[in-house]
């Protein structure tokens, strides 16, 4: 390390700490709640920068020339992680279903004195071709929330790939 980096890091030393703090203060109640789990919890550490980067070029202290650009691009993702985090693919995807068909009732029936099975029925399934039809209807139903979601994570990741290297003021 020579003087001239040592003078800097000096410098730089109330700056640092300053900011230091505050990303402590920023980042706590998300890092807290963090589980290694599953994809949720790094959606939701990823929205979070996401959120403060596109506050920071929405504002005037961006430094960069397409800063209002960056901040929307930087938005379309952050809206894109905010449907993966709700997670109400299965809203959209079974709406139809549960009109034509009713609400699912779920019953759990003894079969002997250590197991279970479990009996889905649905108010308007009637006949053995109802039954037939709605189970077909309802697997047509969660491929479609399946693929909704994969499709929000195909269109995040790309679109970042795309963009991310402009990011940063």
């Amino acid at each position: 390390m020579n003087i001239h980096s040592i003078i800097q890091t000096i410098k730089d030393a109330p700056y640092n700490i300053k900011y230091g703090i505050e990303n402590l203060i920023r980042w706590f109640p998300v890092i807290w709640k963090d589980r290694d789990g599953d994809q949720y919890y790094f959606y939701v550490i990823l929205q979070h920068k996401l959120k403060h980067m596109e506050h920071l070029h929405s504002s005037d202290k961006s430094h960069l020339i397409s800063a209002k650009q960056t901040a929307k691009d930087i938005k379309i993702c952050f809206d894109l992680l905010d449907r993966l985090v709700k997670d109400e693919y299965d809203e959209s995807a079974f709406k139809r279903y549960y009109e034509k068909w009713g609400q699912s009732k779920f019953d759990w029936i003894p079969v002997d004195d250590e197991c279970c099975s479990l009996e889905i029925t649905n108010e308007n399934v009637k006949t053995e071709k109802d039954k037939k039809q709605e189970t077909k209807e309802f697997r047509r139903a969660s491929e479609h929330e399946v693929n909704m979601r994969k499709q929000d994570v195909k269109y995040l990741f790309h679109y970042m790939r795309k963009h991310i290297e402009v990011w940063w003021d």
